[in-house]
């Protein structure tokens, strides 16, 4: 089957004008909605939504999407879930403002996830008529380009990702291996980026941190400077930079604890699984990997988690 790329990722959040100020004026998403669910998009892309924020007691991930090549793709992933014995249930189209009929499914660590062929098309930011190529420099919040992956947690790593390469037809781009030769964590891609989707060690159902791309080395830095200017006390690490993908990178967290990152850098990987053998990071060498430059992982980085 056909698993293209991300779709969207819905977050829960405790205070949902508190998010909609931290992802418009801090990580510089544009509204595209507001009516009960806040859906929120990025320049560069046509889709109605990549991010949603629902209130509710607790943060954490509500569930993450994936868009499919064809139609015919959802029923083709149904019958390849229902072979592995994985219970598959229905979401209409509608369910999600802006998304068409899915399917939906719980990965080996806990998380739901979706797969669905439509979205609404809404334009880029930009315009879709003699647009100037780069957003007005008055925009507020950083200058991020797209929704990229995010990092999931699971007590069994291994599981989650030899599940997405097995029934979803994933790529291992980069793994982290113990002395043993065991899984600790493990970076999928289902296109041309080096990962869409990652699992690292942590409690099963809960997220480590979302990720938006922007264009350019200077920007991560100038979201430093926007993040100050508005005020947030909620950065947590950076600018540094991974070993694994080679990004530069800024980890901070929104209002409610859910773990964010800004980088830019990505290597552009094969997109035909099988095509390229994995990176890996051997365990004792994995500080490197996190943050090339310090060579040290803050005692928090995998301990957080919503």
């Amino acid at each position: 089957m056909a698993v293209s790329r991300i779709g969207y990722i819905s977050l829960y959040v405790t205070d949902l004008e508190a998010a909609r100020h931290h992802y418009l004026n801090v990580v510089g998403l544009r509204e595209t909605d507001g009516a009960g669910r806040l859906y929120l998009q990025a320049a560069d892309n046509q889709d109605h939504h990549c991010l949603i924020l629902t209130q509710a007691p607790r943060a954490g991930l509500d569930h993450v999407a994936f868009k499919v090549g064809e139609v015919e793709d959802l029923a083709e992933a149904r019958a390849v879930l229902a072979a592995r014995g994985v219970p598959v249930r229905d979401v209409p189209a509608g369910d999600v403002l802006g998304a068409g009929a899915a399917i939906a499914f719980r990965l080996p660590s806990g998380q739901e996830m979706r797969l669905l062929h439509h979205l609404d098309k809404i334009g880029y930011a930009s315009g879709m008529r003699n647009p100037n190529p780069v957003p007005p420099h008055g925009k507020p919040g950083a200058r991020v380009t797209h929704l990229d992956h995010l990092l999931l947690a699971g007590e069994r790593p291994a599981d989650t990702a030899q599940f997405l390469i097995d029934v979803l037809d994933f790529n291992l781009s980069e793994q982290v291996l113990a002395p043993d030769g065991s899984v600790i964590a493990a970076f999928t891609t289902c296109g041309h980026t080096m990962h869409d989707l990652a699992i690292a060690p942590g409690p099963n159902g809960h997220l480590h941190h979302i990720a938006f791309g922007l264009e350019s080395r200077s920007d991560v830095i100038g979201a430093v400077d926007i993040m100050k200017e508005a005020g947030t006390t909620l950065m947590e690490y950076g600018p540094s930079r991974h070993g694994v993908s080679g990004v530069t990178t800024i980890y901070f967290f929104d209002p409610a604890g859910n773990r964010n990152e800004v980088y830019n850098g990505a290597y552009q990987a094969g997109g035909v699984p099988g095509l390229i053998p994995p990176i890996v990071w051997q365990a004792q060498e994995f500080p490197r990997g996190a943050f090339y430059y310090e060579s040290v992982v803050p005692e928090s980085f995998f301990a957080e988690t919503t």
